[in-house]
């Protein structure tokens, strides 16, 4: 929330739209003296006047939300209890049809200040409010968001290391020079797939200590070393958070800020890139591998930028945290969905594949133009683990089988 407009200086207690968000039912970011969304689309942007601090009507502060119900059943997978610091109160969700699949859906999924008609609970019935938060009380609307792409997060470590690769980093992204911060991780990946109960000790001292030395470490600028810290520091997180072993849960806070800072490097580097749309000649070979190179390159960057924005979105909500998304890292963000180019087998596969296949370039995540003209084999798992953070695992089951595949 921008400080100008927090809930100490509102006697409401909760923040109002601008009036053009308001009457689009688009998330509104509430800035002064124009939003984001109206900047950005030429809108005239103005506020509701605030009602006095003696309106009856007035919602205050430490009221409690109006309560949906929701099933009382446990989730069942492994992963730690983030330390709360804040009470966990409701999620809005009031994105309209057709919107679903907008950058809004992501952002609204893990803000609560907005003045909407319609709420969904982030924590479930039985969580007590101001209690430590934990796995067990993710809703099933916040879960049906989050629970695939938790299942490929935790594969991560295995991909890496058997694969070289992960639904965000190309298998050949480091084919050529691997940094040495990624060499560690790689190493302590392979040594924690391989704990048992006789080195488990030992491997959860080697890993801690990487992960120390990570930490310690300065930032770099070189745009490959920015990249394989960030893969590095997410490998690290998703052993820290998914581990069934509490070694390793004490440094998942440390780590955090770290991910942040992460993704505003990344963030610099991704946005001063282009892309070309050129078709690309099958002889000689030379302009085909170097296409290929740089789409290796590029791509895996914007991924990794995407898929941190995801997983710290997803860390708040797993620490119970209210806190708003950075959607600023996310407008002006562009990835390409299209498991053609990302799984070509070599340079000529690459160059038939973006000659003949429909590439879909999505900007600011919003897959409007995706799901009106993509096939289902577009849709790779990093595709499939966005889509379903922005629209839920029923919406996306149901695209794909609409279009004549399966999930």
């Amino acid at each position: 929330m921008p400080p100008d407009r927090n809930r100490a200086s509102n006697p409401q207690g909760r923040q109002k739209s601008c009036l053009e968000c308001a009457k689009s039912k688009r998330r509104c970011d509430l800035r002064h003296p124009a939003c984001l969304r109206c900047t950005k689309q030429n809108l005239t942007c103005s506020y509701p006047p605030q009602p006095s601090a003696g309106d009856a009507s007035t919602w205050q502060s430490d009221s409690t939300p109006p309560e949906c119900d929701a099933a009382d059943n446990v989730f069942h997978f492994d992963m730690q209890t983030f330390s709360n610091s804040q009470p966990v109160g409701l999620m809005d969700f009031d994105v309209a049809p057709g919107e679903a699949s907008s950058l809004d859906a992501l952002n609204n999924l893990f803000n609560t200040e907005e003045d909407r008609e319609s709420y969904f609970p982030l924590a479930r019935s039985n969580y007590a409010q101001g209690k430590s938060f934990s796995a067990s009380h993710i809703s099933d609307f916040a879960y049906s968001r989050v629970k695939y792409c938790i299942e490929e997060l935790k594969r991560a470590p295995i991909t890496m290391v058997s694969e070289n690769r992960t639904p965000w980093s190309h298998p050949l992204l480091y084919e050529d020079y691997m940094p040495r911060c990624l060499q560690d991780a790689h190493a302590a990946c392979a040594l924690y797939i391989a704990r048992n109960d006789t080195n488990d000790l030992f491997v959860a001292r080697h890993v801690t200590d990487r992960v120390k030395e990570l930490l310690d470490s300065p930032t770099p600028a070189v745009p490959i070393e920015v990249l394989a810290r960030a893969h590095s520091l997410i490998l690290y997180q998703v052993i820290h958070i998914f581990s069934a072993d509490i070694r390793y849960h004490g440094r998942a806070d440390a780590t955090f800020p770290h991910l942040e800072e992460a993704g505003r490097s990344l963030h610099l580097i991704v946005h001063q890139e282009s892309d070309f749309s050129d078709p690309i000649p099958l002889y000689p070979s030379a302009t085909a591998r170097s296409a290929w190179r740089d789409f290796i390159f590029r791509e895996s960057k914007r991924r990794t930028l995407l898929i941190l924005f995801h997983f710290i979105a997803m860390c708040n909500l797993l620490r119970g945290s209210q806190a708003s998304c950075s959607h600023e890292d996310a407008l002006g963000s562009r990835v390409s969905f299209s498991a053609h180019l990302w799984k070509a087998a070599s340079a000529f596969d690459f160059a038939i594949a973006w000659n003949q296949k429909k590439h879909h370039l999505v900007r600011d995540l919003d897959l409007s133009e995706l799901l009106d003209t993509a096939h289902p084999d577009d849709i790779d798992t990093f595709g499939r683990m966005l889509m379903t953070g922005l629209m839920g695992i029923d919406d996306v089951k149901g695209w794909f089988h609409t279009r004549g595949g399966a999930f």
